[in-house]
């Protein structure tokens, strides 16, 4: 069987990888650097400069633990130097792997021409299957901005640091640039349309997220519409707050309202659906023989969906008839404390008349939380009378490693009884997941 894979981010070089250790003959195109968003300029390249942030802050925190220590000077380039070698490693490492696995690499710009068949400038290539991987563009904004407003690509590579800047948007992207920027000594304002940071999330959670970043004098202007930006010396955000115009004065912009799927070249071939390629539950797309995986099928536009995306339409493609369930994957924001959830928020449960119960636990109870001087946040649990776990949130530090044990109980239906019986080591932060289970099973154990 011949595979052609159209695009080479997270989505695209998973599932070449994964089939061409089924012995699938792999071929894909990728017009920029294999690793798309993620490695290059999205995943990687932040989470670098978030764990950089992290450290400069617990170095800032240090003298009241009798630590006398500091930073005496900071480093920009060589920080940016550090960021793109991190990133450099993991794009040569998927290169080099996809390469010893007999995997074609071809750098042009592809079309999809039938089902069949990929095209490129130079030639045409026949296939018996195809998987579409193109990933996401930045949405364009509905108001006037210049060209020298930042876009996240432009955040993430920054030759300086801006003394004040401006964050359009609340959402992932915005608030872990406002994390790093705020850390590294940059004035940030963030303007949101919605009423709370992180829209779609439940608004209990985000506010504790919100009120971290306000008391680092960061400051929020929610409910608020952008009218314009203007460049003169330096940038005006001219926008509607509490029914009034204001202006914000920034030396930087960031422009940070969210990602759509990318779908320009396939517009003549494919059905669409909410401004996404259409694919049925084994992630067929419309026409016979073609898969679509990934931020171009909307859903969740995330790294670890496109990975379990691509294992399913390698596995459909070799015959089995696998569903994928978007629910109990987990979302997660990198900033300080961390933000991550998994499943069903109120919001959803409410719109569907869904019964659930809500427990919650504060990190202030816990030991290595005291222990470590990282206090700030709680868990929320969402179940059902049967003690069903139909959601998660977790705002800490290493939210994003504790929300994994939530959704493998969903995923293998360990309900809250269950959980409340696993034994956690003592102390962790994996405690408070023992903790809340036995507070949704009704018998708390403090």
């Amino acid at each position: 069987m011949k595979l052609g894979i159209i695009g080479g981010g997270p989505g695209g070089y998973s599932a070449a990888l994964r089939a061409s250790v089924k012995g699938i003959d792999t071929t894909i195109f990728e017009k920029e650097e294999i690793g798309g968003v993620c490695l290059n300029v999205g995943c990687i390249p932040t989470k670098t400069l978030v764990s950089y942030a992290n450290l400069l802050n617990l170095i800032s925190k240090s003298k009241r633990f009798g630590l006398n220590i500091g930073v005496k000077n900071l480093d920009w380039k060589r920080i940016q130097e550090s960021k793109d070698n991190a990133k450099k490693r993991l794009v040569i490492g998927v290169s080099n792997l996809l390469k010893n696995r007999g995997v074609k690499i071809i750098k042009e710009k592809a079309d999809l021409v039938d089902n069949f068949s990929i095209e490129t400038k130079s030639k045409r290539y026949k296939f018996d299957r195809i998987i579409l991987a193109t990933g996401s563009n930045q949405k364009t904004a509905p108001f006037k901005v210049p060209v020298e407003v930042w876009d996240s690509r432009d955040a993430v590579n920054s030759k300086e640091i801006p003394g004040s800047l401006t964050i359009i948007g609340a959402g992932v992207i915005g608030l872990e640039f406002a994390h790093i920027y705020n850390s590294f000594g940059s004035e940030i304002s963030i303007v949101e349309l919605e009423n709370e940071v992180l829209p779609g999330e439940d608004w209990d959670l985000s506010s504790i997220l919100r009120k971290t970043f306000e008391k680092r004098n960061i400051r929020f202007y929610l409910s608020s519409t952008v009218k314009e930006v203007i460049k003169n010396d330096r940038f005006l955000t001219k926008f509607i707050y509490k029914g009034k115009e204001k202006v914000i004065e920034s030396d930087r912009v960031l422009l940070s309202i969210g990602r759509i799927p990318f779908i320009n070249d396939f517009e003549d071939i494919l059905e669409f659906e909410r401004g996404a390629i259409k694919v049925d539950k084994y992630l067929r797309s419309s026409i016979k023989n073609v898969y679509a995986i990934g931020d171009c099928i909307g859903g969740r536009l995330l790294a670890h969906c496109a990975y379990k995306e691509a294992e399913i339409a390698v596995r459909n493609i070799l015959g089995e008839d696998i569903e994928i369930n978007e629910v109990i994957i987990p979302r997660v924001v990198y900033t300080k404390p961390e933000f991550a959830s998994v499943g069903f928020t109120e919001d959803e449960l409410k719109k569907d008349n869904i019964y659930y119960e809500v427990s919650k636990y504060p990190f202030s109870g816990n030991p290595r939380a005291v222990a470590s001087n990282e206090t700030t946040g709680e868990i929320k649990l969402i179940y059902n009378k049967k003690g069903e776990i139909l959601g998660c949130g977790i705002v800490s530090n290493e939210a994003s490693e504790l929300i994994s044990i939530l959704s493998l109980a969903m995923e293998y239906n360990i309900n809250v009884n269950k959980l409340s019986e696993l034994v956690f080591p003592h102390p962790t932060l994996s405690e408070a997941i023992k903790e809340i289970a036995a507070i949704a099973d009704g018998n708390p154990i403090h």
